[in-house]
């Protein structure tokens, strides 16, 4: 099934995060930067822990990497989530990239951050435009994107009725 798609337009400041004892970083470029991305990748993202030759496939195919706008999350030392802004500068638009959490430092805010930092960056890279990719059964992160002002994107009418059912279990109570 085809991913759902979410867009970000350049308005309103996001929040500046609040990391409370975590701490983000950018990406080194070093092999053991490269490790730990695939050990929190390999929870939800990918079917099981990947090689460094899927790192480089993946985080290259959708322009250029940028250090200073790929992000890893630590907390307590362990790295724990992961997400890359990839900035087409010609276009102004922005892809954000395999946002990702281990599931032991999941409810604790950091997809939120995450999310605000990604807007954050857009905004400071000149990017008047962004989109991001998603399951519908990733409930948490899309309401981390709908806070930092990513939007549903509709383009049928199963993409409509895949918005309503994920917009319906949002809105349950817990």
């Amino acid at each position: 099934m085809e991913q759902l798609k979410m867009i970000w337009k350049k308005g309103g400041a996001p929040v500046q995060p609040v990391w409370d004892g975590a701490v983000c970083r950018c990406f080194d470029g070093s092999d053991k930067d490269v490790d730990a991305w695939l050990d929190i990748v390999q929870y939800g993202l990918t079917e099981k822990r990947e090689d460094k030759a899927f790192f480089y496939e993946c985080m290259y195919s959708h322009g250029e990497l940028e250090y200073d706008k790929f992000f890893i999350v630590e907390c307590d030392g362990i790295p724990a989530a992961t997400l890359a802004v990839i900035c087409d500068y010609e276009k102004k638009q922005g892809y954000i990239h395999m946002v990702g959490c281990k599931p032991e430092f999941r409810g604790r805010g950091i997809g939120s951050n995450l999310a605000y930092l990604a807007a954050c960056t857009l905004v400071s890279s000149g990017m008047e435009t962004a989109y991001l990719t998603t399951d519908d059964f990733r409930i948490p992160a899309i309401k981390s994107y709908l806070k930092a002002g990513f939007v549903p994107e509709i383009k049928d009418e199963e993409h409509k009725q895949r918005w309503e059912k994920v917009f319906e279990i949002i809105r349950k109570p817990v």
